[in-house]
């Protein structure tokens, strides 16, 4: 296989160099509900790119999501904006921002357009996630408020037609869900497997609970799939983006904090695989976040074809 990964390497990365030679015109975005979301629906392959969490815009006619929801004796929690949980305790809602996780996709995206000739689909939210969170559930991420619901609704509905274009399309793809975190200085690969099932030996032991790319992992063992060399946590690696959990040289993340894939990730994966990442600031915001853009995208691209799932249309000029 890794034979073949190279000779489909070199003759890919020869497609690019003469590319990188063309005038590619820059990705067009078309604004949301009420600016609440961008989004390029012109894509020309099966990859689709979401940042849900990267926004700033504060509208002042939208509750602020910090007073979260309300647990009463028993129950579970209810999100009302206009719930005042005199006869309950507050559930927290989670509203920091996962900063310039937005630009970043946008600088992916890019690189992907510039550098190979891929127009990716991509959707990425510009509301505050203190106003909305498009990563969650639509009674948390709104507060049942009429205009977040509306801004989440936007974000989906885009977000949906991407992944039917991609079906329709081309069959299969890929859904990458941007995130940032300041846990520490190494990205973790999402997949919908917990730190407490990625820390075992062999990941076979797992097959009960169902991944975020079933379709991928169908091609191989899970173990190879999840950490192994065609893994995207070693992928990453390979293109110098530092530490990734997990992958061939960190397979097991330990103890400490793990995000394995959110609303989005766990929503679509019967229509589209779906990877998350967490990436730490100096990947996403620091001095070199334009060459990691870059390295990212190779790294996508690197991916997708040794796993054999890139696909694109006549458009594209790859």
């Amino acid at each position: 296989m890794l034979a073949a990964f190279y000779v489909t390497y070199f003759v890919f990365a020869s497609f690019s160099f003469n590319v990188a030679q063309q005038q590619q015109q820059p990705l067009q975005y078309v604004d949301g509900y009420r600016s609440s979301c961008k989004f390029h629906q012109a894509g020309t392959f099966n990859l689709i790119i979401s940042a849900p969490h990267g926004g700033s815009l504060m509208p002042t006619d939208v509750p602020d999501r910090t007073q979260g929801g309300c647990r009463r004796s028993g129950s579970y929690c209810t999100w009302r904006y206009d719930d005042k949980c005199f006869d309950g305790q507050r559930c927290t809602a989670t509203t920091v921002q996962d900063y310039l996780s937005g630009e970043f996709a946008e600088n992916v995206a890019e690189e992907l357009n510039s550098k190979h000739g891929l127009k990716p689909f991509v959707v990425i939210g510009k509301w505050s996630r203190k106003k909305v969170d498009f990563n969650r559930e639509i009674n948390e991420a709104t507060l049942n408020h009429p205009e977040a619901i509306s801004a989440y609704q936007s974000y989906h509905t885009n977000l949906q037609y991407a992944i039917d274009q991609v079906k329709q399309q081309y069959g299969n793809g890929l859904l990458i869900d941007i995130h940032g975190q300041g846990v520490g200085n190494f990205t973790m690969v999402g997949y919908l497997l917990d730190s407490d099932l990625l820390n075992r030996d062999d990941l076979q032991s797992t097959l009960g609970t169902i991944t975020s790319i079933e379709q991928i992992c169908s091609l191989s063992n899970r173990t190879e799939c999840i950490r192994g060399q065609t893994s995207f946590g070693t992928i990453l690696e390979t293109n110098e983006l530092g530490i990734a959990y997990p992958s061939m040289a960190h397979p097991k993340p330990g103890n400490g904090t793990f995000f394995e894939g959110g609303y989005i990730t766990r929503n679509y994966i019967l229509k589209i695989n779906a990877i998350q990442t967490e990436l730490p600031y100096d990947i996403r915001a620091g001095p070199y976040k334009r060459v990691n853009a870059m390295k990212y995208a190779r790294a996508l691209i690197d991916y997708m074809t040794v796993n054999t799932i890139l696909l694109k249309n006549s458009k594209s000029t790859m």
